[in-house]
């Protein structure tokens, strides 16, 4: 191997039902491997190509991921991580394996809907970014995210947790993260809130805002974004606005998204509107 690359290793376990016994229902365990396929992929190439996210990618770019036997006695996979030397370069030796772990886990945390605080400088500088990558990353792995539960859903499985080898746990999911991923019908009737732009990647339509009525920040996507220019223009001047101090308060216009939970975690925006 390159001695100018890196690597690490990230385990998934299955716990409880079956796979106590080391066994899940072969199709459980293929969807569930496709998820984790697509999550990994989706990750790790935007880690290694500075936050780019690809719709279509069979493998990333910089990096490489590699599926090693399961373990004996119980449910246990290991997928080994190698970095290509670019990006060992850029993001430097010594820390870009944690730096990895921290990006990985905010990337799953924000998808999964609960609040990851990243203890890196690398993931910090990007969560404080005003352009909303982990909420547009987020909402990527929804889909492989679902299938990545199926053992859960199956029960099959009453966890699935990512770890490191001869370290402590990363993340553990179970029905209520089950629950978050798995999203309902965008509601057919428009919606009306007051609120404020807090990020917003002017590229992608996708940002966060702070709901006055909810009292919490929702991940949004405008609608028909390259057509939508005056609710593009207005998420613009509202998030400018509030990094001023001048609140950036506005009318907002759009239909909710309910997980199965029945709680909102998105807005898909048709209208901003200044008050007059």
């Amino acid at each position: 191997m390159d001695q100018e690359t890196k690597t690490t290793d990230l385990i998934v376990r299955y716990d409880g039902e079956t796979a106590d016994s080391g066994r899940l229902d072969l199709f459980d365990a293929s969807e569930s491997l496709e998820g984790i396929t697509r999550i990994v992929n989706v990750i790790l190439h935007a880690f290694t190509n500075k936050e780019e996210i690809r719709e279509r990618l069979s493998a990333p770019v910089g990096a490489n991921a590699y599926l090693s036997a399961a373990k004996k006695g119980c449910f246990e996979e290991s997928i080994e991580i190698e970095f290509g030397v670019a990006a060992v370069k850029r993001i430097k030796p010594s820390v870009i394996v944690p730096n990895f772990w921290d990006y990985f886990t905010c990337c799953v945390s924000t998808a999964i809907g609960r609040d990851y605080q990243p203890t890196t400088p690398m993931v910090k500088k990007i969560a404080d970014n005003d352009e909303a990558f982990f909420e547009e990353i987020a909402e990527e792995l929804e889909a492989p995210l679902q299938k990545f539960h199926r053992p859960i859903k199956s029960q099959g499985a009453t966890t699935i947790t990512f770890a490191r080898p001869k370290s402590k746990d990363i993340l553990t999911l179970d029905k209520n993260t089950l629950a978050w991923v798995s999203v309902a019908d965008q509601a057919k009737d428009l919606s009306n809130w007051t609120g404020n732009v807090t990020k917003y990647n002017i590229l992608s339509g996708v940002g966060r805002m702070y709901i006055d009525q909810l009292q919490c920040t929702i991940p949004f996507r405008i609608g028909q974004f390259k057509e939508n220019i005056r609710a593009h223009q207005a998420a613009t001047a509202s998030m400018n606005e509030r990094a001023k101090g001048q609140g950036g308060k506005r009318k907002i216009v759009g239909y909710p998204v309910h997980n199965s939970l029945n709680t909102i975690k998105r807005i898909i925006v048709q209208e901003i509107n200044e008050f007059f």
